[in-house]
């Protein structure tokens, strides 16, 4: 038997990181999965934790900036 319930609405409010100039907000979904977008745009996948969302949202925001200084 699963014992975890779905997250209230509370839990589902995106949390925003500062990343240098751009913008982390990460997201917990109906399904106990977590979700990443970086200045607006959501990153492709879900996530298991809070942890990884915001993980891959750093490495975005590293690429970008790289892309950027080319």
């Amino acid at each position: 038997m699963d014992r975890r319930q779905e997250p209230d609405a509370l839990a589902r409010i995106p949390t925003r990181y500062q990343v240098g100039s751009h913008e982390i907000q990460v997201a917990l979904t109906s399904h106990w999965a977590w979700s990443c977008a970086v200045d607006g745009a959501p990153l492709e996948g879900r996530f298991e934790t809070q942890a990884e969302a915001w993980e891959s949202g750093v490495r975005e925001c590293a690429r970008r900036d790289s892309d950027a200084g080319r």
